[in-house]
């Protein structure tokens, strides 16, 4: 077995001894197993091997970077070697600081299933099967879509001394349904993830993309005007992800993000409270320590509305001279950059249901989610899976309508959250409800 660890060492041996002042190195091992469905049946069985390491080095703040998919020793100093070289020759950073010192986590984490990381091609297929047979709920329903599975082991070592590995597992199934019936066109997307197997239902994903998908067959349009939006549990995430992204401490240090200068301010109404929690055991996006090797934290960055902190990797902290909150993240092909892990939004006091019944007109969407830009905030989104409410009741499904405004605006207008909640491991998503939200019809 490989020893990552030893790897890292040997690479930061060869950089230091290059001249670099300080070095980490990121090593890691993957397996994974694949299928792709097209039409119901099995297009596609893959499993793919991926290993690499990177290495980054520092002189005077300068930085290098080099990577290799070679995890041997002769490598391994090859790219401490180059790193070291490269950041040599590399302007001069006033604004970095350090890397991050050792620090031993508080906490262990279970992230790792047996099953998973042994399982073999033929398993995934024929749980792949299971979740297309339950989509067919209908003759006539296309089933599209995919499953895999994951197993890795990681390691960050630098030179102040930090030494972490790391051993986890992952799987995901997604079902894409199409009916056609002469013009008339119905689909539904819907997918599940855990870290374990018994984490997740591929029957019940097929059902439910199979059985919505009939859902959508007499789409009609909807008039151009501002509408109240009831987002079920997903596409409700999509609204704070896209706060989240724009929380990114190196975007707003660069003045790339529309959260600049909001730093205490009231983003939204004080029903919204939203944490980032990569603690949690089997979580979709825990670990231990982030990607620089400092340990995760439960952290609040919506409280009651204000936003409470950006998110921060250990080069953005020491710039701004604020506790890093170990945001990190890294493969070895880049040095780190910042993101988010378990997204938990608090749960307010409504029922889906209620949220429904309270709007006299409006659009409810099912799946799907905005996409807002992370520098302006402007939203322009199709809006694939939604229904029109009428009088308090689904109507009808929708189609050809888009979601246009602002993400700050759309914060500042949302009216009310849901006491039921989808969770995906670590994750807790309630629906949402935004008044006054532009539709393009």
């Amino acid at each position: 077995m490989v020893d990552l660890i030893e790897l890292g060492k040997k690479a930061i041996e060869a950089a230091i001894s290059e001249g670099a002042e300080q070095v980490d190195v990121y090593v890691t091992l993957a397996r994974f197993v694949a299928v792709n469905i097209e039409r119901g049946g099995i297009k596609l069985c893959d499993t793919t091997y991926d290993h690499g390491i990177g290495v980054r080095a520092y002189f005077k703040g300068g930085m290098g970077f080099t990577s290799s998919q070679k995890l041997d020793i002769d490598s391994a100093i090859r790219a401490g070697r180059r790193a070291a070289k490269q950041a040599k020759q590399a302007q001069p950073d006033p604004d970095f600081v350090s890397l991050p010192e050792p620090k031993k986590a508080p906490f262990t984490l279970e992230l790792y299933d047996r099953e998973l990381a042994e399982m073999e091609v033929e398993r995934i297929v024929e749980l792949a099967c299971e979740m297309i047979d339950a989509a067919k709920v209908s003759e006539d329903i296309i089933v599209n879509g995919g499953a895999s599975c994951y197993h890795y082991r990681r390691a960050i070592v630098n030179s102040l001394g930090v030494e972490v590995e790391s051993e986890g597992t992952g799987v995901n199934f997604s079902a894409f349904c199409i009916v056609r019936r002469g013009d008339d066109v119905g689909s539904y997307y819907e997918w599940d993830a855990g870290r374990r197997l018994k984490d997740v239902d591929p029957v019940k994903v097929g059902r439910r993309a199979g059985e919505t998908c009939l859902k959508f067959l007499g789409a009609k349009r909807v008039e151009t005007k501002p509408m109240t939006v009831v987002f079920n549990f997903l596409p409700a995430s999509s609204i704070v992800f896209s706060a989240l992204a724009a929380a990114n401490a190196e975007s707003v240090q660069r003045r790339r993000s529309f959260l600049v200068g909001k730093l205490g301010k009231k983003i939204a109404p004080e029903i919204l409270t939203v944490y980032d929690d990569g603690t949690v055991n089997y979580g979709l996006r825990s670990s231990v320590y982030d990607g620089e090797g400092v340990p995760k934290r439960r952290i609040c960055v919506i409280d009651k509305g204000v936003l409470k902190t950006y998110l921060h990797n250990s080069y953005t902290a020491n710039k701004a001279k604020v506790e890093n909150n170990a945001c990190a993240v890294r493969g070895y092909g880049g040095p780190p950059g910042i993101g988010f892990s378990n997204v938990q939004i608090s749960l307010g006091d409504w029922s889906l249901d209620e949220m429904i019944e309270e709007t006299r007109e409006g659009i409810f969407i099912s799946a799907g989610g905005i996409g807002a830009d992370p520098v302006t905030g402007s939203i322009s989104t199709s809006i694939d899976f939604g229904f029109k409410i009428e009088n308090g009741e689904i109507a009808y499904p929708i189609k050809g309508a888009l979601i246009g405004g602002n993400a700050l605006e759309m914060l500042a207008n949302i009216d009310a959250i849901s006491k039921e909640y989808r969770e995906e491991p670590g994750n807790i998503f309630p629906a949402i409800r935004v008044r006054n939200v532009k539709i393009a019809g």
